[in-house]
């Protein structure tokens, strides 16, 4: 695995400027902000991380909606992983079996690779699927209100009759999954992925209920999930490291090109409109880590610049120094209570 990522998409301006274009004529899909999250009455509604995510919304049409990207595109005899966090919300329901795509791969208007879910409705049951055209491989049942990691490793292989998608499920909280959640997807005879798809497609009318997805990444090798509030962060693409006040322990840039740079910004809407209000600045010219306790109030944004910059950001854990205290919105409780405060 090489850096940067291909692609990598985490929400944290709240729009859709991390893909090339959206589909969604039945405005079921939008960018959240963790106060609008809060006021629904779901214990774990937050982002996976940051102050935004995806949602979409069913609530009784059958209009696909979704994002595109060009950049996730798999060449012949090309294996490529991507890995996103998707959360069901507890009222998700249908009055029939439904099975909808949530990403696609497709060879121009051919799909190639397709993960998603089924709702088996006498059971109440979810399982996350995976397939060529759709989702016909399904894995373990999970869980309403709980986020979870999917990870696809796709090998795509036009012509000889060996194509694979593997899937691994791994429920927040947990160590890695190392076991494939689905019966691997194999004997594939695929046409080169030029572009992808995510969002919900193919769905019933009759299946309700919201889906966040969070923190996309597709790259050459597994990614693996991440943490949902650790106390050390790398961040590859700008975004909030927490919300409400706190303080920052240390901050460092961890990349050397020239046009590289790092600005904390205090804010919990991505707010860098003005030049002169960040609260910390690191670049090769000047300085490239900083020790603190530096104090946020609204929320730490960490802005990334240049090309393929790399930065590292430690909270405050433990302190000596009165006043200086780690996020004080760290969990799922915190982030709502926070939420429904701001």
């Amino acid at each position: 695995m090489s850096f940067p990522w291909i692609h990598e998409a985490n929400h944290e301006r709240g729009d859709n400027a991390d893909y090339d274009s959206e589909t969604d004529t039945g405005s079921q899909l939008d960018f959240p902000h963790y106060t609008d999250l809060a006021r629904f009455p779901w214990p774990h509604c937050a982002p996976y991380s940051g102050a935004y995510c995806m949602r979409v919304t069913l609530a009784g049409g059958t209009a696909d909606a979704y994002v595109v990207e060009g950049d996730w595109d798999i060449a012949a005899t090309v294996n490529r992983f991507c890995r996103f966090n998707i959360w069901f919300s507890p009222t998700f329901d249908a009055t029939a079996d439904d099975t909808v795509a949530i990403w696609e791969f497709l060879a121009t208007a051919t799909v190639e690779t397709s993960v998603g879910f089924r709702y088996v409705a006498t059971t109440d049951v979810i399982n996350l699927g995976i397939g060529e055209v759709a989702p016909t491989s399904f894995g373990s049942a999970i869980e309403k209100g709980v986020w979870y990691t999917v990870e696809l490793d796709m090998q795509n292989d036009p012509g000889s009759n060996d194509g694979t998608i593997d899937m691994y499920v791994t429920k927040a909280g947990d160590p890695a999954s190392t076991v494939v959640d689905a019966t691997q997807v194999a004997s594939l005879d695929q046409g080169a992925v030029t572009t992808g798809r995510l969002g919900v497609q193919d769905h019933l009318a009759t299946t309700t209920g919201v889906i966040l997805i969070d923190d996309v990444i597709f790259d050459d090798a597994r990614i693996y999930p991440g943490a949902r509030y650790p106390t050390q962060k790398t961040f590859t693409k700008s975004g909030h490291f927490f919300i409400g006040s706190g303080d920052v322990a240390s901050a460092a840039l961890l990349t050397d090109e020239a046009t590289n740079k790092v600005l904390l910004y205090d804010t919990n809407t991505a707010d860098t409109l003005s030049d002169q209000d960040f609260v910390a600045e690191l670049e090769l010219d000047n300085q490239t880590s900083i020790s603190g306790p530096i104090h946020f109030e609204k929320g730490c944004y960490v802005e990334l610049s240049g090309t393929d910059p790399r930065a590292q950001v430690t909270i405050v854990t433990n302190s000596d120094v009165p006043g200086a205290y780690g996020p004080s919105a760290y969990d799922d409780s915190g982030v709502r209570w926070h939420g429904l405060l701001a």
